[in-house]
């Protein structure tokens, strides 16, 4: 009786992929649908092809001493809760497709799908000059500014972007590999570089200062960068992003403050947090920006992660016209200061702030690794 029992458990991993997916359909939890998709391969190859509307998520910090991660949908509802060990003590990024971009005080650079649990190695940061000058611990907290993926790192062209530098204020220049590259190709620049995008077949990264950029010659011995537009005429803040609003290539413009915040249990901190947003859509034949008021019924998702924006059509936990925005200044991680992570209605122009001290949003804060949005994906 024992063998026969074990032979019936066995046996789970033969189950007909109709009656499968049939039981896959009954189930409404998306963290139940997620599990069944990595019980075994044989399952994996069975649900492959079974669409999964994953939300967009805020990965919450590290819990301390712990593997668990949090996912949340409307950046306060938990979704999903995962033990991940696979990215402990690691900086993360957040993606669009799927995976996260991480990197250890080993100087391993990887990207991981939290759900699958499918690794992929791209060059080390050893491979930058002069690394070694460099703790550990400074170079995952100040190497990589951004990061950005092409498409789905599964994709036989897919491109991974970076910008990089060793220094807290030092200017920041790009970087870029294939999965199972053994080094980086970098395309340096006289300017401290913000954001990168792929956009129609082209990589274009924005500077502090607003310029925009072209890469070119990306399949050449010697890549370079060019300048392609100047920056809007008038803009206020020093954060820039650029993101496709459907067809439309538009830089954000992220206006910061310091203040003073006092608690009710007595403790004040410093704390940078956001105030507001301007956008500007470039006009690719004049090079000139027009300043527009809304996103065209957009969500952008911007910070810790790659720049990218979705229609909440094709998403509904998504507000149009909003941006989702968490803290991207690494200068401050070391202090856990309060988290600037919110959401910016550019219909009133009004921020709603996630509060550190709202006990249903736990995990706000880390030293090195802070939430990120990801758009979860199985493949």
């Amino acid at each position: 009786m024992k063998a026969e029992l074990l032979e019936s458990f066995a046996s789970w991993s033969n189950i007909i992929g109709d009656i499968l997916r049939c039981i896959v359909d009954k189930i409404h939890s998306i963290q139940d649908r997620a599990r069944m998709g990595v019980v075994c391969r044989s399952w994996h190859a069975l649900l492959k092809d079974e669409k999964i509307d994953f939300p967009i998520c805020l990965m919450l910090a590290a819990k301390e001493n712990s593997d668990r991660r949090c996912f949340n949908i409307d950046a306060k509802k938990i979704i999903l809760e995962l033990d991940l060990p696979e990215i402990r003590e690691r900086r993360c990024w957040g993606t669009p497709f799927g995976w996260l971009v991480t990197l250890g005080l080993d100087g391993e650079i990887r990207l991981f799908n939290p759900l699958s649990r499918a690794s992929l190695s791209l060059p080390s940061m050893h491979t930058f000059n002069h690394i070694a000058c460099y703790t550990p611990e400074y170079s995952r907290l100040y190497l990589i500014d951004k990061v950005l993926l092409s498409s789905s790192p599964t994709s036989p062209d897919a491109i991974i972007m970076i910008i990089w530098g060793f220094g807290m204020y030092a200017d920041k220049t790009l970087a870029f590999a294939k999965p199972d590259d053994q080094e980086w190709t970098q395309i340096f620049c006289d300017y401290a570089l913000a954001d990168v995008i792929c956009f129609n077949g082209n990589f274009f990264a924005a500077c502090v200062e607003g310029r925009l950029f072209i890469c070119e010659d990306l399949n050449r011995p010697s890549p370079k960068i060019v300048e392609f537009a100047p920056p809007p005429t008038i803009h206020r803040g020093h954060k820039k992003y650029i993101v496709d609003l459907s067809g439309d290539l538009c830089m954000i413009t992220r206006d910061v403050h310091r203040y003073e915040l006092s608690y009710d249990n007595g403790r004040v901190e410093d704390a940078n947090l956001t105030e507001g947003f301007e956008v500007f859509k470039l006009d690719l034949h004049t090079k000139n920006w027009e300043k527009i008021l809304s996103l065209n019924g957009h969500s952008v998702f911007l910070g810790n992660c790659c720049t990218f924006s979705v229609l909440p059509t094709d998403h509904p936990s998504c507000k149009s016209n909003c941006i989702y925005f968490t803290d991207d200044d690494n200068r401050f991680y070391p202090e856990a200061s309060a988290s600037d992570i919110g959401i910016y209605n550019c219909n009133n122009k009004a921020v709603e702030y996630i509060e550190d001290d709202d006990d249903e949003v736990p995990d706000l804060r880390s030293p090195f690794s802070p939430p990120l949005w990801i758009k979860l994906c199985l493949h």
